[in-house]
């Protein structure tokens, strides 16, 4: 592959972040009304019936299956930062291999649980409201409680660019970041155990902090710094060289 394609390529797979990002918040967020999600540890079966899966049943299946979609954009983004997570011999080390694993999975988790939640949405009105209902909160204790499949990605990253001086791709503080961000997931274990407070489903916390923080604390500016990347350099015969020193 000669280096104009690589950097096409490379331009593409970084794409995929931003991609991401505004289509799950479209589809997941918008379509899915999950702008907070049902207080489903609050609600009875038929409540959630009526009042969600009821109430926006073609909305949020199309939501959902459009997440599926989407979501899956977050594993190749992932894929493309773990190839800049280079040691100084110019290999993929143990920590790069951690973050391509932590985004793989997060990929997955992304793909998996809306496609559960659209079947919930289709299904609402011909099965019994107390199936609905545990497939419904099922899929968000996986999605929420399975957080270490991101955490271990976040700190892979944080502490590559943290003891990487050498390495000019990711500025010191967006290391820390990571780590940062990857610790303030820990209270995600609360939310099966309380229906209202900061740590519900959608309280403050669990849901607008966490992912808030995590879209755009953590995809906002290493995605920056992965396009700048990839942009990069042009040496004398006009190619993009693959690492911006």
């Amino acid at each position: 592959m000669d280096s104009e394609t690589k950097r096409l390529v490379q331009i593409a797979l970084a794409s995929c972040g931003p991609i991401f990002v505004v289509g799950f918040l479209i589809f997941w967020a918008v379509l899915g009304h999950n702008v907070p999600p049902p207080n489903m540890m609050g609600m009875s079966s038929a409540q959630l019936i009526s009042e969600y899966y009821g109430r926006y049943t073609n909305e949020i299946a199309v939501g959902m299956i459009g997440s599926a979609t989407m979501g899956m954009f977050y594993t190749p983004w992932s894929l493309l930062l773990a190839t800049m997570l280079r040691d100084d011999d110019g290999s993929i080390g143990v920590l790069a291999l951690i973050e391509a694993a932590g985004g793989t999975l997060t990929g997955w988790l992304l793909v998996f649980c809306p496609a559960i939640w659209a079947a919930c949405a289709l299904l609402a009105n011909s099965v019994s409201p107390d199936i609905i209902k545990s497939m419904h909160v099922m899929t968000w204790i996986i999605f929420d409680c399975t957080y270490m499949i991101t955490t271990i990605q976040l700190f892979s990253l944080g502490a590559y660019i943290v003891l990487h001086k050498r390495q000019a791709v990711f500025p010191a503080w967006s290391g820390w970041c990571a780590i940062a961000i990857g610790i303030i997931f820990v209270p995600l274990v609360l939310m099966p155990f309380v229906s209202d407070g900061p740590f519900a489903v959608g309280g403050t916390w669990n849901f607008y902090f966490v992912f808030g923080i995590w879209l755009f604390g953590f995809q906002a500016p290493i995605g920056y710094f992965m396009m700048k990347e990839v942009l990069g350099r042009r040496d004398a015969k006009g190619h993009v060289l693959y690492h911006a020193t």
